[in-house]
């Protein structure tokens, strides 16, 4: 899959999840009452860091808030009851605020997305991080917060309050208060609230509204009246307003009779048990034409809709004008864009119009519901035309629309998309083989290994045996190519790699499914060192040889994702112990397969590979030309998402070019300093290069701090290349601090994990002080002044011969011309540049365009600079 093919489809699925109109509160009506006693509460919003608003519908919440947007630039989501996935949840969230921060989406989507799927915690570090940034005073209203049932974005609600930014300002609006304690704001006078009491009509807002805005002929005494009747109820005042203009403009005996619209209530109109609101929606309902009744049944079952979809529901050619009298009549229609394109109805009325809709039987609700979904189909709102079949009980509608969007549900929404298979029955599923084996796919996380396997074998066997003569020969391949995957993809899941490898050696045999949903599984985890970060792997050379060797072998000839994703792995493995030859020619054929499928989640761990092959051949100037080709080979967007670790690999071949210059300007940038370090192998590498940018500063106790701390985490992620790295960077700060003795002991803890899997080059890669540290150790082991602790002397020995052996091929490192080698060879003699050139019989200018030559690639300054490298080094 190529990376365009993915940025693509995950700029769909972002459109795909997000609908604008849910961006931005609905616009004033035309009937607003200006309330200054509430409207000017918006100052008091930038006193607190959580504002509530809480009433029961139809209390004037959403006109509050639209008064208050009216002055102030705010960040606004209108939830409704199908915002239950968190992802997309704080996709909204996102989006809004990138309205009132242009570019906000740009420099946090990608990061984001990313992250939520590893760690959702850390993914919301990050957007806090990034409004942190921000000095102005950021004002976001969540509205109708009611609607979100899921108990996860409610706790990850609470960490983002608890979290946020002193210039974020957030507004809760919500029918009931939030199940999520706010007692901590309320006593830190961090917590605003405004209540039903506060959002009544008092008596003289009644009298101007009845009088003034809804323009009605009553006395300011009955006006008093009706405020007293309904305790100053918004909405139940304007349904009296309503009620009132209508017993006034219509003769009762003209009501309709139309056969969608018959007046199935009792007579004489009481109370009862029915609330007040229930007798004045009636009184409205009933008082408005055959036609308008009609229009307002039939166009209930839609959450939102406009002009067109409206003439699709009603099939009345007049419905564009019929929207219009509704919005100018006020009866309850909400704008919910600025272009006055899209409405919904008042929740309140909304629920009304359904209950009525509904006492004339299930069949006529359902034929609606199959007519929106077609139209939103059509049009590409693929998400609400599967809400409206599985509504209309349209299964296998809802089943292909579902198998399509199986591959944008897929890359987050997971929620949503268990919702959907959940509704849909079992035997429809399984009618679809394709959507079928998109569920079990689903569902394997959740399932026990063991269960999910057997019914796996299950399957195979039904679709070989009793289903071999029913199914089209390609679609049995298929069925069976992603059982195949399905088993590699459980055992991915459960860390048995012995499984993984067996079932990719299979998966390869029969052939696999050319199918975009089932790639994404093998790049759950977005770093750049796979033996470090893989499932079942971490760091252990004897685990990541059995399945990457095994894998990489067999994949070796096929240009496919499987051959650079484990051939990087498996050479990285070859790296660890020393074999740099073998290394190199798996990571150039990871390198070669990911330069052809241009994925960068292949691409950042081959170049990233070839740039520590390159530092381990004592070239780190050649692996910053790995790594800047690949900055050029990624897009804006992987870019963005990768530069933090693709910088970290750089600084760390730095510091072996320009120590202190390197370490200086790496302390001094803030921006590294924000890094996580508890969220993946990657951020956790990037802090111990940062410790060892301050073991050269000097900065000793702050180093054995953060190393006792990565450390520690490593641990308990049991992660063994952290474990070494740590073991050896706190004994070579011990050794610089004089403390000899206290060094062994973590010399010692990365010796145990060293030897117990072969580790040879990140303890040749720390260079002299790591050598002397060996010798020491190994004297001391001689002398029995330590204990052994399991730790075999053949294993040091072979360490310090890999150091050795380091030495002697010091000058081929530095890739010396053999014409090169002979003339440094004459200079460590002692000859001068005529006398060689006598030797060789050229002239002088030539000896010493050599010379010049030998001095730029060893770095040194002269000839006896040079001699001294070499000493140094081992290389005479």
């Amino acid at each position: 899959m190529n990376q365009e093919h993915t940025r693509g489809l995950e700029d769909d699925w972002i459109q795909f999840m997000i609908l604008t109109t849910k961006l931005e509160l609905p616009p004033l009506p035309p009937d607003t009452l200006d309330r200054p006693r509430l409207s000017s509460n918006r100052e008091q919003l930038y006193q607190f860091k959580v504002t509530l608003l809480t009433a029961p519908a139809g209390s004037g919440k959403s006109t509050l808030l639209g008064s208050w947007v009216q002055h102030e630039q705010a960040a606004c989501v209108c939830l409704d009851d199908k915002d239950q996935d968190p992802l997309q949840f704080w996709l909204y969230v996102i989006h809004a605020l990138d309205r009132v921060r242009p570019g906000f989406c740009r420099d946090i989507l990608p990061h984001f997305l990313r992250g939520y799927s590893i760690q959702p915690r850390s993914a919301l570090v990050l957007l806090l991080n990034h409004l942190a940034l921000s000095e102005k005073p950021v004002l976001l209203i969540l509205d109708d917060y009611h609607a979100v049932t899921q108990a996860e974005i409610h706790e990850q609600m609470e960490y983002f309050i608890e979290n946020m930014p002193p210039s974020t300002h957030l507004v809760l609006s919500s029918r009931t208060s939030p199940p999520f304690r706010l007692e901590k704001l309320r006593l830190r006078g961090e917590l605003g609230q405004i209540m039903l009491q506060d959002l009544a009509f008092t008596a003289e807002e009644g009298i101007e509204f009845c009088q003034g805005a809804m323009k009605l002929n009553i006395t300011s005494a009955d006006a008093r009246n009706w405020v007293l009747q309904t305790e100053g109820w918004v909405a139940g005042l304007k349904l009296l307003a309503l009620s009132h203009i209508g017993s006034a403009e219509e003769d009762k005996s003209t009501r309709s009779t139309s056969p969608l619209a018959q007046p199935l209530r009792e007579e004489p109109h009481h109370f009862g048990d029915r609330s007040v609101s229930e007798y004045l929606l009636e009184e409205v309902f009933y008082q408005q034409s055959q036609e308008l009744q009609h229009f307002l049944l039939r166009t209930s079952v839609v959450h939102r809709m406009n002009s067109d979809l409206s003439r699709v529901l009603t099939g009345m050619e007049d419905a564009p004008q019929l929207l219009r009298h509704l919005e100018k009549e006020h009866l309850f229609l909400i704008a919910l864009d600025r272009e006055a394109n899209w409405f919904r109805y008042h929740h309140m009325f909304s629920s009304f119009l359904r209950r009525e809709l509904a006492r004339y039987g299930t069949e006529q609700v359902n034929a609606l519901h199959a007519k929106a979904a077609q139209w939103y189909e059509q049009q590409g709102y693929s998400a609400e035309a599967l809400d409206h079949y599985i509504l209309g009980q349209h299964m296998q509608d809802a089943a292909r629309l579902l198998e399509e969007l199986f591959a944008h549900f897929i890359m987050g929404e997971w929620w949503t998309l268990r919702k959907y298979f959940d509704v849909l029955p079992q035997e429809v599923i399984k009618a679809r083989p394709k959507l079928y084996m998109s569920y079990l796919f689903l569902v394997s996380r959740e399932r026990p290994y063991g269960q999910m396997m057997k019914e796996l074998d299950e399957l195979e066997n039904m679709i070989q045996v009793h289903l071999h003569d029913q199914l089209p020969p390609e679609i049995s391949r298929y069925l069976l190519q992603v059982v195949c995957v399905m088993r590699a993809y459980m055992a991915y899941l459960n860390r048995d790699l012995q499984g993984l490898s067996d079932y990719l050696i299979s998966y390869i045999d029969q052939g696999y499914p050319d199918d975009i949903a089932f790639q994404y599984m093998d790049y759950d985890r977005r770093e750049s060192m796979r033996l470090r970060s893989f499932h079942g792997v971490n760091g252990s050379l004897q685990r990541g040889e059995m399945c990457f060797g095994t894998i990489t072998n067999r994949w070796f000839s096929e240009n496919s994702y499987v051959t650079s994703y484990y051939g990087t792995g498996y050479a990285e493995v070859k790296l660890e112990q020393n074999h740099l030859s073998e290394a190199t020619r798996y990571a150039d054929r990871a390198l070669e397969v990911a330069l052809q499928i241009k994925v960068a989640a292949l691409l950042v761990p081959a170049y990233v590979l070839r740039a520590r092959i390159e530092l381990a051949q004592g070239r780190p100037n050649e692996g910053i030309k790995w790594l800047q080709q690949l900055s050029v080979l990624l897009s804006a967007k992987d870019l963005e998402y990768w530069q933090p670790i693709i910088q970290a690999h750089q600084h760390r071949l730095q510091l072996e070019i320009q120590p202190a210059e390197t370490a200086q300007l790496m302390i001094n940038d803030s921006i590294v300093e924000r890094v996580n370090p508890k969220i993946s192998c990657d951020q956790v590498f990037s802090s111990l290069v940062r410790v060892r940018a301050r073991i050269l500063l000097g900065e000793y106790e702050l180093s054995l701090i953060e190393l006792e701390r990565l450390r520690k985490l490593a641990e308990e992620r049991v992660w063994l290349t952290e474990q070494v790295e740590c073991g050896l960077l706190e004994a070579q700060i011990l050794q610089r601090q004089g403390h000899k003795v206290e060094s062994m002991v973590p010399l010692s803890r990365a010796i145990v994990i060293g030897s117990s899997e072969g580790y040879i080059r990140s303890f040749v890669n720390e260079g002299e002080p790591v050598k002397r540290l060996l010798q020491h150790y190994l004297h001391l082991r001689r002398t029995h002044s330590i204990q052994d602790s399991g730790i075999k002397m053949a294993y040091v020995k072979q360490l310090l011969a890999a150091f050795a052996k380091q030495n002697r091929e010091g000058v081929s490192s530095v890739r010396l011309s053999p014409m090169e080698q002979r003339v440094f060879g004459y200079i460590a003699e002692g000859l001068t540049s005529r006398q060689i050139a006598a030797e060789f019989g050229i002239s002088t200018g030539t000896v010493n365009t050599h010379i010049r030559r030998v001095f730029a690639k060893l770095g040194a300054s002269s000839r006896a600079h040079a001699v001294q490298i070499a000493e140094q080094q081992g290389w005479l």
